[in-house]
C-alpha cells in the first residue's frame, strides 16, 4: 500500500466493507465502535514503520478480548520461546566453535579464549546466569544471540577486557549490557557504583539507559534491594552534587564523557570502586575530540580489578594501539571486517554534477517513488542541514531537522515522533550517525560525502539493522573527488557491486591518505537553494543595508 496516501487521510477512517470493491478508506462519522477499533486496528498495521512486535501484540490484545485472554496468550508466546531455547545445540570444542566462527566470519585473537555460546541456554549451563534476566530476554524478544552476542558476553563473563568490532545493528548493546548485568548481580557488595557505560552523544546514551531498564526489571540483589541502573542527566547530577541523591545508589551508570568527568570533579561521584567500564562507540571516544576527557575517567577509575570493553562498528589501527596500552590480555573480537559495512544494506553513489544537482536527485527520488519513509538524509554542517530542511518542508514533504543547537526536549520529541512514524524524513548532522536504533529505516541519504570511511560506514548503519535490508545513497559532485575513493573501498568490502571504471578512481596514493588522515578533504560547497543567484544578492544588499540603517539610528541616540 502507498504510505503517502496513508499517511495523508482524515483523522476519522472508515472501512469500506464491500467485498466486490478493493479496500478504500474515506472520512465519515461512524458511531460502530466494532468499526472503530477494527479501523485503528488497521491503520495501526500499516503505521507500524518500525515492525513493534510489542505494541502490535498488545492492540491485537484489545481486539481479542479480556485481560486473562492477553495473560494466556503471553504466557503461551513464553513457553514456546523457552522450548524452543532449550533444543538449542551447545558448543562442545574447538571444532563446534570453529564451524560456528566461520559462519559468521568471525575473527577472534588474543590468549586462552573461551567457547563462544550458541544459544541463551548456554549461560545457564555454563554460568551462574539470573534467570530473571534470561527471562527479561526472552520476553523482550531476544531469543537467539547474534554472533557479536555469541562471542562477547562469554568474554566478559570469564572476566577478560574486549576489543570488539560488529556491523552497525548487529546487537553490540546487549552484548556489553548482559554481562554487565550479571556480574552486577554477582558482586558481593551490597552497595555503590560497580559499572559504567560512556557514550558519546546524549542520544545514544539514552537509548542504551532504556535497554539496561528493560533487562534489569525485577532484579535484586542482596537484601532484596533491586538493581539500580541510571543515566547521569543534568538533573541527576545536580542531585548528587547537593547530596540528595547518595553516590552509593546506582548500580550501573550511563553517560557521556564530560557529563560524568564533571560530576566525578564536583565530588558527585566516586569512581574508585568501579570494576567494569564499556566504551561504546570506542572510535570516537578515543579520538581527538574526546580522548584526553576518556583518558581523565580511566584515572578515576582505579580499581585494580577494572574490567574495560571497547565496542564499536569500525576500530581504525591507533584505536588498537590505544586498547593494547590501557588493557589486560585483551581479546579482540572481529565480526566481518572491521571497517566494512552491513551487508544488508544496497550501497549506491549518484553523481550529481553540482550542488542544485542534489536537490534535483531528491526530488527525482520523490517523484519516482524512491523516496520511501522513514528516511534519514545526513549533511556535514548545521546550516546546511537547516537550508535542506526549508527547501524540502516548502515541497510539501514531511521533515524535520535535528542538530546540536536543538534543545534535548526537541531532540528527544524529534526523535519519538520519528521512532512512531508521524515523521517521515529526519534531516540530521553526524549528531545522529552513531548508535541510535531506528529498526525500520528504509533508507538513507549521503547528501554530502562524509569525510572518513568510519562516518561513512556509521551513518548508513542506521538502515539495515537486525536482519533488515535497506539502502544507502550518496550523492557525489567533482569536488568529491578525494572523499569518495575510501567510500567505494568500503562498498567493495562489503560486497557491494561497483563498476569497473571506479577501480582506478578507488586506489589512493599515499599522499592522499595523508591529506585524509589530517582531515583536510573537507571541500566548500554552494549554499543549498534554488533561489537565484541574482536575488540572493539582493536580499543581502537589502538586509545590509537595513543592518546599516539601525546601526546609524544607535549611534545618533
Amino acid at each position: 500500500m502507498d504510505i503517502f496516501k496513508v499517511l495523508t487521510r482524515g483523522a476519522s477512517l472508515k472501512k469500506a466493507n464491500d467485498a466486490a470493491k478493493p479496500a478504500d478508506f474515506s472520512i465519515a462519522n461512524d458511531k460502530s465502535n466494532d468499526h472503530t477499533k477494527a479501523d485503528e486496528i488497521n491503520v495501526s498495521k500499516e503505521l507500524d514503520f518500525f515492525h513493534n512486535k510489542r505494541i502490535m501484540r498488545s492492540v491485537e490484545n484489545k481486539k481479542k478480548g479480556s485481560d486473562r485472554e492477553q495473560t494466556m496468550i503471553v504466557d503461551d508466546e513464553k513457553e514456546t520461546i523457552e522450548q524452543t531455547i532449550d533444543m538449542q545445540p551447545k558448543i562442545a570444542n574447538e571444532e563446534d566453535a570453529r564451524i560456528l566462527r566461520k559462519s559468521y566470519k568471525g575473527n577472534i585473537s588474543g590468549n586462552d579464549i573461551p567457547l563462544p555460546i550458541k544459544s541463551f541456554e548456554d549461560l545457564i549451563t555454563r554460568f551462574s546466569f539470573e534467570k530473571k534476566l534470561l527471562n527479561n530476554l526472552i520476553e523482550n524478544g531476544f531469543t537467539e544471540p547474534t554472533p557479536i552476542q555469541c562471542e562477547g558476553i562469554p568474554l566478559a563473563l570469564y572476566g577478560r577486557d574486549v576489543l570488539a568490532c560488529a556491523p552497525t545493528g548487529s546487537g553490540k548493546t546487549l552484548a556489553f549490557l548482559i554481562p554487565l548485568l550479571q556480574q552486577t548481580i554477582d558482586t558481593k557488595e551490597t552497595q555503590g557504583l560497580k559499572g559504567l557505560i560512556i557514550s558519546p552523544t546524549k542520544e545514544l546514551a539514552n537509548q542504551i539507559f532504556a535497554e539496561a531498564v528493560k533487562l534489569s526489571q525485577k532484579i535484586f540483589l542482596a537484601k532484596k534491594r533491586p538493581l539500580q541502573v541510571a543515566i547521569l542527566s543534568k538533573s541527576l547530577g545536580a542531585k548528587l552534587k547537593n547530596k540528595a541523591v547518595s553516590n552509593k545508589k546506582y548500580d550501573i551508570i550511563v553517560s557521556t564523557p564530560l557529563r560524568l568527568i564533571d560530576a566525578v570533579r564536583n565530588e558527585a561521584l566516586d569512581l574508585s570502586d568501579v570494576r567494569h567500564i564499556v566504551f561504546d562507540e570506542a572510535d570516537k571516544l578515543f579520538d581527538k575530540t574526546f580522548v584526553e576527557q576518556t583518558d581523565d575517567i580511566l584515572n578515576a577509575c582505579n580499581d585494580p580489578r577494572l574490567r574495560k570493553s571497547m565496542f564499536s562498528a569500525t576500530i581504525p589501527s591507533n584505536v588498537e594501539e590505544i586498547a593494547q596500552s590501557i588493557m589486560t590480555d585483551p581479546v579482540r573480537v572481529i565480526i566481518g571486517h572491521k571497517e566494512g559495512a552491513n551487508a544488508n544494506i544496497d550501497q549506491q553513489l549518484t553523481f550529481c554534477g553540482n550542488e542544485e544537482g542534489k536537490l534535483i536527485a531528491i526530488r527525482q527520488m520523490v517523484q519516482e517513488g524512491e523516496f520511501k519513509p522513514p528516511i534519514i538524509i545526513f549533511l556535514e554542517s548545521i546550516v546546511r542541514a537547516k537550508a535542506l530542511y526549508h527547501e524540502l518542508m516548502y515541497d510539501g514533504l514531511n521533515v524535520d531537522v535535528l542538530h546540536a543547537e536543538r534543545t534535548q526536549q526537541q531532540r528527544n520529541k524529534i526523535i519519538e515522533s520519528f521512532k512512531s512514524g508521524d515523521l517521515w524524513c529526519l534531516i540530521c548532522t553526524d549528531v545522529l550517525a552513531r548508535g541510535i536504533d531506528f529498526k525500520g529505516v528504509n533508507l538513507v541519504i549521503n547528501y554530502d560525502v562524509p569525510t572518513t570511511a568510519q562516518s561513512y560506514v556509521h551513518r548508513i548503519g542506521r538502515t539495515g539493522r537486525n536482519n533488515r535490508h535497506g539502502k544507502a545513497v550518496t550523492f557525489y559532485t567533482k569536488l568529491d573527488a578525494l572523499a569518495i575513493k575510501p567510500i567505494i573501498n568500503v562498498m567493495r568490502q562489503s560486497g557491494c557491486e561497483v563498476p569497473g571504471w571506479m577501480d582506478g578512481l578507488s586506489k589512493l596514493s599515499k599522499r592522499e591518505k595523508e591529506t585524509l588522515k589530517k582531515g583536510e578533504s573537507r571541500v566548500e560547497r554552494k549554499p543549498i537553494s534554488t533561489v537565484l543567484r541574482v536575488d540572493r544578492i539582493k536580499r543581502k544588499r537589502k538586509q545590509s543595508m537595513i543592518e546599516a540603517s539601525k546601526r546609524r539610528k544607535q549611534e545618533e541616540k
